[in-house]
């Protein structure tokens, strides 16, 4: 059996609890940094399980720490739960900067605790079989890559690169390689009815020449996902508002293995990361992987300040 606590608040919180319940030897020790309005919306199950602070966790066995908060303060609770020894399900990004991100893998990697980073395009099946095909070399030499993420606006506080371009930064580099170049633009704006909407274009060069394209925006009712991976001997197309979310269109025959949708992207993360502990093996999302995506985010926020290209040796 293994023990999880999970610290957050509000929906992630909540998403989070259900994902992990679902899991066979599972057992949630500890729900904590509830806001008191929430805990009456957890369900009873959990009410059981809510304390006030980390340290209640010395009482009971706990494996690993799931952190459902801000990015802002990831940093900060990864330190502390790392000083208990616990390992940790952190979601994107780790944090703000390079910098920051890499002191606190560091404390982790002293620790000898595992971390894993919560880039949930790696554990959805679209893209994990869209990775396969590319990687087993159905599509040739990869070309110019397109892929758009949009959902509702999450507030002010929150930057569109880190939070909604950083799982698409992390994708495109575990499956084409390191990125060379990196040019963005961006645009905000307020509604009249005060309500903000967001929109990013940012291209990147990668080492091998591969293009790739990503549209980001900030104004959609729902979340809408697609790609469209191309090379010299075919195509792979995604649209998750179609009834087929992905589509692959080859210049030679091939059969290829459909993927079963039962779980959700969260949960085939947390499966991972519990198989990854009971083992005591390296985790998917390496800390280089972490730092790569982060780097990608903030060449962007200075490609967008400065009107022009960013090369990403130049991102510290």
């Amino acid at each position: 059996m293994v023990n999880v606590a999970v610290v957050g608040t509000g929906s992630c919180n909540d998403k989070h609890l259900e994902a992990w319940s679902r899991i066979p030897n599972v057992n949630i020790v500890g729900v904590i940094d509830v806001a008191e309005e929430n805990k009456q919306q957890l369900p009873e199950a959990f009410r059981s399980k809510v304390v006030d602070r980390l340290a209640d966790l010395k009482s009971v066995h706990t494996d690993i720490v799931d952190l459902c908060v801000p990015a802002n303060d990831r940093a900060d609770y990864v330190r502390q739960v790392s000083k208990e020894g616990y390992h940790i399900i952190c979601e994107a990004p780790l944090a703000l900067n390079v910098e920051e991100a890499s002191s606190v893998l560091k404390e982790c990697q002293e620790k000898n605790v595992q971390i894993q980073i919560g880039h949930n395009l790696r554990f959805s099946p679209e893209y994990l079989d869209a990775r396969n095909q590319v990687k087993s070399g159905k599509i040739g030499k990869p070309g110019v890559m397109r892929l758009a993420s949009g959902t509702a606006h999450p507030g002010r506080e929150f930057d569109i690169f880190s939070n909604l371009g950083i799982h698409q930064f992390d994708w495109l580099t575990w499956t084409f390689g390191d990125v060379e170049r990196v040019m963005a633009k961006h645009i905000k704006k307020e509604r009249h009815d005060g309500t903000l909407i967001e929109y990013a274009l940012i291209t990147l060069r990668m080492v091998d020449q591969t293009l790739a394209h990503i549209e980001l925006s900030w104004a959609a009712t729902e979340t809408e996902t697609s790609f469209e991976l191309t090379g010299d001997q075919g195509m792979l197309t995604h649209n998750s508002n179609e009834s087929y979310p992905i589509d692959v269109q080859l210049a030679t025959s091939e059969i290829i293995e459909e993927s079963i949708l039962d779980k959700t992207a969260l949960q085939r993360q947390m499966e991972y990361v519990v198989k990854s502990v009971e083992a005591q093996d390296k985790t998917m999302v390496t800390g280089d992987d972490a730092l790569k995506a982060i780097r990608i985010a903030e060449a962007a926020r200075k490609s967008v300040e400065i009107g022009q290209p960013v090369l990403l040796k130049e991102v510290l």
